[in-house]
């Protein structure tokens, strides 16, 4: 598939590598051109991020979020744009065509919810602090005492007041990740697929795309058109 063969309103993922680290940004289409998407602009203190800087390797991952169907498009090209109209977007292009992944849920939300963990039964709970959900997986961070070995079964209830919503998953240790100040984080993979839950992740995508359209953004100087 090429880039432009993809939908408006199509949930993406930019992936950016920087020598052995990546980051990842989540956002939606907004149109489709002839060689070109054009994404909602993604922000970080009220500013729209660059993705121009040398020595970046970008990637889009175009996600359907109802059909669980993902496409991988390699060492695309991103520019920050402003259109006639006056809307700021970030313009992807690639000259290659995309590569069918399976990747369900590969856009991420943030959350940033306490909640509470058990790691089996007759160990008692432990305070964590839920990082991000997709439809398949969920991050949370806690204390590094909290020694659990990938593989293991985890409990997950956390409560999203603004959404007077709660949750409680089971998931998989994949992966941790030793952070500052004796934390660690802990990338699970949800042991079964929830309606609840991608819903709300579709959810908190639109609530997050909306406040970032009504954001007020300083005009770029450069990368005009």
């Amino acid at each position: 598939m090429l880039i432009s063969g993809l939908s408006a309103g199509t949930g993406v993922q930019i992936v950016v590598g920087i020598g052995l680290q990546t980051m990842e940004f989540n956002s939606n289409i907004a149109e489709v051109h002839d060689n070109c998407i054009y994404v909602e602009p993604i922000l970080k203190d009220e500013k729209m991020l660059g993705f121009g800087t040398k020595g970046l390797v970008l990637t889009l991952i175009a996600t359907d979020s109802e059909e669980g169907r993902a496409f991988q498009f390699s060492n695309v090209k991103i520019r920050n744009i402003k259109t006639q109209d006056g809307k700021l977007y970030h313009e992807v292009s690639c000259k290659t065509e995309g590569k069918a992944i399976n990747r369900r849920g590969a856009c991420r939300v943030w959350i940033g919810e306490s909640g509470v963990a058990s790691a089996g039964l007759g160990t008692p709970p432990f305070d964590v602090t839920v990082k991000d959900i997709s439809i398949s997986g969920i991050a949370f961070i806690c204390d590094k005492d909290q020694d659990i070995p990938v593989g293991n079964v985890v409990h997950i209830n956390f409560k999203d007041d603004s959404a007077n919503t709660r949750f409680d998953v089971s998931a998989i240790i994949v992966r941790s990740e030793e952070m500052e100040r004796s934390r660690i984080m802990y990338g699970c993979k949800l042991n079964q697929e929830s309606a609840a839950i991608s819903k709300y992740v579709n959810e908190k995508q639109r609530e997050k795309l909306k406040a970032a359209r009504q954001s007020k953004i300083q005009p770029l100087t450069n990368n005009k058109k």
